[in-house]
C-alpha cells in the first residue's frame, strides 16, 4: 500500500525507474476498484410521472446476485405471489399514499420493454405487483412473460423501461430502500425505489418567418421608366451645357 500511495503521488518518477513493475501495480489497483464497484452494484428503479396524467414511467438499471433459489412468476394470478419475487421496503417504508387507489395484492399490466436476467435466462417484465401493508413496509414485485426459476449465487441484471397506468399521486415521493427479493439479494446489496414528480412541459409555438414584400411587375416597370427618364434628363442637361 505504501508503494501504491507513493506511486500515486509520483507517477512519472516511478515509471521512469521501473515502468513494468508500476504499470502492473496500476492494473491491479484498477481491477480492485472495478471489483469493488461491481460488488456494490444495486438495482435502481426510477418512477416518474406528471401529476394528473394517470401514468408513470418505470426505468430499471443495475445488477446484484441471487440470494437463494426461487421462481419469478407470470401474471396468471396475484394470490401466489411470495417473498421469492417480491420486495418489502425497510423501516416500515410506506411508498404508497394513504389515499391510493391501489388495493391489496394488486397486479398491473405494463407497456414497454424492460428485462430481467438471472444467470443465462432473460425474461420480459409484463406486470408490476403492489401491496399496501398496514404494519410493515409496502410490497412491490414483478411478473414476467414465462416463469424464471433460478439458483442462489447467480448474477442478475435489470434494464429497460415501461409505462404503468397509475398516477404519480398514488405514491409518496422520495427514495426507499428494499431488503427482500431473493433474485436481487437486497439484504446484502440494497436496492433503491425512487419516486419523482415531473413537470409537464409546454412546447413552444413555431416561429413564423417574416414576410418579405416582393414588388409587383407593374411597380418594377414604373421604376424602370423613372430611371430611364432620369438618365435621359441628365443627358439632355449635359448637352445643353456644352452647346
Amino acid at each position: 500500500m505504501k508503494s501504491l500511495r507513493h506511486f500515486a503521488t509520483s507517477p512519472l518518477r516511478h515509471f521512469a525507474t521501473s515502468p513494468l513493475r508500476h504499470a502492473s501495480q496500476l492494473v491491479t489497483l484498477i481491477v480492485l476498484t472495478l471489483a469493488g464497484a461491481t460488488a456494490n452494484a444495486v438495482l435502481i428503479i426510477n418512477v416518474e410521472g406528471v401529476r394528473g396524467s394517470g401514468k408513470t414511467t418505470w426505468t430499471l438499471s443495475g445488477s446484484s446476485t441471487s440470494g437463494t433459489g426461487n421462481t419469478i412468476r407470470t401474471g396468471s394470478g396475484s394470490d401466489s405471489f411470495s417473498f421469492g419475487d417480491t420486495g418489502q421496503v425497510d423501516n416500515r417504508g410506506k411508498f404508497l399514499a394513504t389515499n391510493t387507489a391501489v388495493g391489496e395484492n394488486s397486479l398491473f399490466a405494463v407497456t414497454g420493454s424492460a428485462q430481467v436476467t438471472v444467470g443465462s435466462q432473460t425474461r420480459t417484465i409484463t406486470h408490476v405487483f403492489l401491496d399496501p401493508d398496514q404494519n410493515t413496509g409496502d410490497d412491490y414485485g414483478i411478473r414476467v412473460n414465462t416463469p424464471l426459476s433460478y439458483d442462489g449465487g447467480l448474477g442478475s441484471t435489470w434494464s429497460g423501461s415501461f409505462t404503468l397506468d397509475l398516477d404519480i399521486g398514488n405514491f409518496n415521493l422520495g427514495t426507499y430502500r428494499s431488503s427482500r427479493f431473493n433474485a436481487f439479494s437486497f439484504s446484502n446489496q440494497g436496492a433503491r425505489l425512487i419516486f419523482k414528480e415531473t413537470t409537464k412541459t409546454t412546447p413552444k409555438p413555431p416561429t413564423t418567418p417574416e414576410l418579405v414584400s416582393v414588388p409587383e411587375p407593374s411597380s418594377l416597370a414604373l421604376l424602370g421608366l423613372a430611371l430611364t427618364g432620369l438618365r435621359f434628363s441628365r443627358k439632355l442637361t449635359s448637352a445643353q451645357a456644352r452647346a
